[in-house]
């Protein structure tokens, strides 16, 4: 049996709720060649101590958020991030359409990956078990890859600002 997460903290609920609420506008986003529809995806993993949030945007922003408080922010000017994440977007791109509209998204379970597409008409989603995901042998294993090769630079980039201090 596993723990339950304690309750997430206010300000992650209100920077989550921003995240998914957000006009592409706000943030210069606009449709280009390589993603015309998706904008930015969200994945979301839940654990006994709590939700991780990474939140990657088309222009190659990125940041990670944790339930309990806290995260780590990165630039789109850090080349190997940025293209992490471009690339995060684009697989998010062909897949978002196997992926169910949604309004409501809860936090997901402890043990659940939860990919949140933004596009520019609606958000579309989906969820899997984190273990069947890291594995390979799920239709959205791809973007589990993907969000992993992205968190590593996001962990490079916040190492290196460390080492600069």
């Amino acid at each position: 049996m596993s723990a339950v997460p304690p309750e997430p903290a206010q300000d992650y609920l209100l920077l989550r709720s921003r995240i998914l609420s957000l006009n592409p506008d706000e943030m210069g986003l606009a449709p280009t060649n390589e993603t015309p529809h998706v904008w930015g995806i969200v994945t979301e993993t839940g654990y006994d101590v709590g939700s991780a949030t990474l939140i990657s945007l088309a222009d190659g922003t990125t940041s990670l958020y944790f339930s309990t408080g806290g995260g780590m922010l990165g630039s789109s000017e850090y080349i190997p991030l940025a293209e992490a994440a471009k690339a995060l977007v684009a697989q998010a791109e062909i897949l978002f359409e196997q992926m169910t509209s949604t309004i409501e998204l809860p936090l997901p379970e402890v043990g659940t990956v939860r990919f949140t597409i933004l596009t520019y008409t609606g958000n579309f989603s989906t969820e899997a078990p984190l273990k069947i995901l890291s594995t390979g042998q799920h239709s959205m294993s791809s973007l589990f890859t993907l969000a992993q090769a992205t968190l590593e630079q996001l962990r490079l980039l916040s190492e290196k600002k460390r080492k600069s201090l």
